[in-house]
């Protein structure tokens, strides 16, 4: 899979260096500085978004403040290192990725090679999973799209170059200075699958012979992702990042993700994994999973867990609790199955008009074997029983995260389930120092409006069910008290 992307660096300098190459996409190169360029680090500020994490569904992503941007690329290595930080940008906080923001947060993303990592923790966090699409960014900038298409085969017709990296087309736009204007591919999500990935360049200045924009932005599914002035480049310094000795050592990612199950009471089981939880609640005849998560991969391994769990009897529903792609990335495979999905009802006109989009990148059970979505809404309540349990659903009133999300609660276990609002951190305390209490807050007026019964949570984001004092704790209603 990766060597096609990794293959964009094979361009040798008696190719590159050839006098008589200077048309067609080598004089680009030229015209770049691109030819004799093998590193360069650049930096800005700006804006970026979260992908998929909008308020209403179907419009744009919410917006944070990028104060750094910092990118350091060797395209000999091949490889790049990002390093960027974040602060809040919505006032009031309106969305999910990780709103609200408690402080500014770095995030630092490596791919070198064959290997991709985040730094930050204690040690080098391996990140198999994201070498191919950190190389298609390292490839995507403005002289690693030129020397990429070099690489590979690239035609150039007009004023467009095209080529094949990894199995996908990717086409740069050129301006009448035979600079880079944009660079376009697809991209693929497991809830609105296909989509559109466009950054444009613009704005160009000189720096050291090397020609390289000053103004930067990314679109994804038509709605912006990234927007940076750059105020620093410096080109064909060193750059250099070695690959951690536990990141060359991490096994590879497993085909199917392990599926860990904690009892929450009888017939009621907490299932985490590849890092987000769900329900599965056992009635007299069928079972109700509680939220769809992650992707397809991840709903096949829990759904052969609950079969295992509660045998003879179908998994008739999935509740999804709001349309956000981490936790509707899995839905398409329950649909496939024949399981009906419950969701608020405004939800449900985005998931028919995303899920009709071409899946040609990343295909999957129910565009290969396509059937029609069953749908079952809820506007404000929806109760699910069969005489002796009883699962009661309701929409989540004025809360800044999602204008559509449902949370799922057992009366008789006084259990809550909830996709975002509170995410229960590891250890003894219960406040989050990530973020601010503002959903914690929504959540809980609505639990107090409601008038629920609650004595344990075991939400979408915690690995643990931890008791509803824990929330009262985070948001500053009863005193944290540490050992």
């Amino acid at each position: 899979m990766l060597k096609g992307i990794i293959a964009g660096i094979a361009i040798t300098m008696s190719i590159v260096g050839c006098t008589q190459q200077r048309t067609g996409i080598a004089a680009v190169a030229d015209a770049m500085g691109a030819t004799n360029l093998n590193s360069i680090e650049y930096s800005g500020s700006g804006e970026l978004f979260g992908f998929g994490q909008a308020y209403i569904p179907g419009e744009r992503w919410p917006r944070f403040i990028q104060r750094s941007y910092n990118v350091a690329v060797n395209y000999q290595t091949p490889a790049m290192r990002m390093n960027t930080v974040r602060s809040q940008g919505e006032f009031p906080p309106r969305g999910g990725a990780a709103q609200p923001v408690g402080a500014d947060q770095r995030t630092i993303q490596v791919v070198s090679g064959k290997y991709a990592w985040t730094e930050g923790g204690p040690q080098p966090n391996p990140n198999p999973n994201a070498v191919a699409d950190r190389l298609r960014q390292l490839w995507a900038t403005p002289h690693g799209v030129v020397r990429a298409a070099m690489a590979n085969d690239g035609k150039l017709e007009g004023n467009v170059v095209t080529f094949k990296l990894d199995g996908r087309e990717i086409k740069a736009t050129l301006n009448d200075q035979n600079l880079v204007q944009k660079v376009n591919f697809l991209g693929t999500n497991e809830v609105i699958g296909d989509f559109a990935d466009e950054i444009t360049y613009s704005d160009y200045a000189d720096f050291s012979g090397i020609k390289f924009p000053t103004h930067i932005v990314e679109t994804q599914a038509d709605f912006p992702i990234l927007d940076v002035k750059i105020n620093e480049v410096k080109p064909n310094v060193a750059v250099t990042l070695n690959v951690p000795e536990n990141v060359a050592q991490a096994p590879a990612p497993p085909a199917k993700p392990a599926v860990n199950v904690q009892k929450l009471a009888d017939g009621v089981l907490y299932l985490t994994a590849a890092g987000i939880s769900s329900w599965a609640v056992e009635f007299k005849d069928y079972v109700v999973a509680v939220e769809g998560p992650n992707g397809e991969a991840r709903s096949l391994a829990v759904n052969e867990e609950i079969q295992k769990r509660i045998p003879n009897k179908p998994t008739k529903y999935v509740v999804n609790t709001h349309a956000h792609y981490d936790h509707a990335g899995g839905l398409r495979t329950y649909v496939a199955q024949g399981i009906t999905v419950i969701t608020h009802e405004r939800n449900k006109p985005f998931f028919e008009t995303v899920w009709a989009s071409p899946r040609t990148v990343a295909p999957d059970m129910l565009s290969q074997n396509p059937k029609p979505a069953v749908f079952e809404t809820v506007q404000e309540k929806k109760v699910i029983t069969d005489g002796t349990r009883t699962l009661e659903l309701y929409h989540l009133q004025n809360s800044g995260h999602n204008v559509a999300t449902l949370i799922a609660y057992l009366p008789k276990e006084a259990l809550l389930y909830y996709g975002d609002g509170y995410n229960p951190p590891p250890g003894d305390n219960p406040i989050d120092p990530a973020r601010t209490p503002e959903y914690g807050i929504d959540l809980y007026r609505n639990v107090t409006l409601l008038n629920l019964n609650i004595k344990t949570i075991a939400p979408a984001h915690s690995t643990r069910p931890v008791p509803f004092d824990n929330l009262k704790k985070a948001i500053g209603l009863l005193p944290v008290e540490l050992n």
